[in-house]
């Protein structure tokens, strides 16, 4: 077993590492000119032709607001019970719709349902009117979310993907958008892999939602996303399938029929699945490593990973294959529980792909008093410079795993 040891970066800031953009050169023969696979977790790009080419999105517009319902109910200011009254713009639109009435009340859970599984224009203007305060406000929002997740060959002119010159995204912009939304997972899920459901039910005229994605229920693992189509953005899918803890992304734009938007979706799903494995590294609540915190009055702490540690890597990838280290950004105690306190760094010695997973303590460590007394020396330290781009850096191999303290 290869012995861990510790190098203490002094003034440097915390080194990062992008994820490899790799494309593969076989053609797989698609009826579309611009798509796009990529893998979820690492956003690595499997297979991709014209990906920033700029296309009308259509309905696959609403996964931006779909994203920014999802983020205000994570944030707790909206909640899927909370009641939404339908204004006048929203009970305007036209196209697929579920017939809001100016002043029809309907829960976010409801409007929800119906743009994942319908697709429709009233209820995500409904939405957007009630978390925003106005339609013009929500798009802007929209476009303001979309530079943040660098989605730089997307701009939104309304809320419903409805056809104008100055409305477009691109496949790899879509796919940014989508690798957002699926980290809400079963939150989002249960909604986009219903392939029907009822609004009104307790009414004289219950409204049958169809959902538009003819691969649900028929394509292994598939679960999501949205489709698309206008007579300018003809028929486009975000398409999200997981099998075997491997989940993938496609997005394809621009097709002739529905027939080839599927044909497309499912060559380029099958291609990703006979290429990529996942390997199980870590449990959730796994203890990397024991550390000895300045300050503190424990002699070490355990350091966790708060979900599982799962990377999916090509076929031929093995699990010696991959280096552990491990980064702590923060050293000293008193730290608060679940506190997280730096990250681990898997990478493949193979292509240099890297892995990033968040560290934590599971309870409060407390500081020693004797530390006490001189905290405000150390915060005085802090506060000038001295220490805040301090970085520990712990190397280890696969036998070794960091659980353990040999380094200290």
């Amino acid at each position: 077993m290869y012995k861990l040891f510790l190098c203490l970066l002094l003034m440097f800031n915390t080194f990062r590492f992008a994820p490899k953009e790799t494309t593969n050169s076989d053609e797989l023969n698609l009826y579309s000119s611009s798509v796009i696979l990529v893998e979820a977790s690492s956003r690595k790009i499997i297979y991709e032709s014209n990906m920033h080419e700029k296309h009308y999105p259509a309905s696959m517009t609403k996964m931006m607001g779909m994203y920014l319902v999802l983020s205000a109910i994570e944030k707790g200011s909206l909640h899927f019970e909370d009641k939404v009254t339908c204004g006048e713009y929203a009970a305007s639109m036209g196209g697929t719709q579920i017939y809001l009435k100016v002043g029809e009340v309907m829960t976010v859970d409801d409007l929800f349902k119906a743009v994942c599984i319908n697709s429709a224009n009233d209820a995500i203007a409904a939405l957007g009117e009630h978390m925003y305060g106005s339609n013009d406000m929500f798009v802007k929002a929209m476009n303001k979310e979309a530079k943040k997740l660098g989605m730089e060959n997307t701009n939104f002119k309304n809320c419903t993907g409805f056809d104008d010159k100055e409305h477009y995204s691109s496949c790899y912009d879509m796919s940014i958008l989508a690798c957002e939304l699926v980290k809400f997972g079963e939150t989002l899920f249960q909604y986009t892999r219903l392939k029907e459901a009822y609004l009104r039910e307790d009414t004289s005229s219950p409204f049958w939602l169809v959902n538009t994605n003819k691969l649900l229920g028929v394509y292994d693992g598939l679960d999501g996303l949205k489709t698309g189509y206008t007579n300018l953005a003809n028929y486009n899918l975000t398409a999200t399938a997981k099998r075997n803890n491997v989940r993938l992304i496609s997005v394809v734009m621009n097709e002739k029929t529905k027939e080839e938007r599927t044909c497309d979706t499912k060559i380029l799903l099958n291609y990703g699945f006979s290429k990529l494995k996942a390997i199980v590294l870590f449990a959730n609540n796994d203890v990397i490593l024991s550390y000895a915190f300045k300050k503190s009055k424990e002699e070490l702490t355990d350091i966790l990973v708060n979900k599982e540690v799962i990377i999916v890597v090509d076929n031929d990838v093995k699990e010696e294959d991959i280096l552990y280290e491990v980064e702590l950004n923060k050293t000293y105690a008193p730290l608060c529980e679940n506190e997280i306190v730096g990250k681990l760094i898997l990478k493949n010695k193979l292509n240099n792909d890297c892995y990033y997973f968040d560290l934590y303590v599971n309870h409060n460590v407390e500081s020693l008093d004797f530390w006490n007394f001189l905290g405000e020396f150390i915060d005085g330290l802090e506060e000038a410079g001295l220490l805040e781009n301090t970085v520990i850096v712990i190397y280890g191999d696969h036998d070794a795993k960091l659980k353990t303290s040999e380094y200290e």
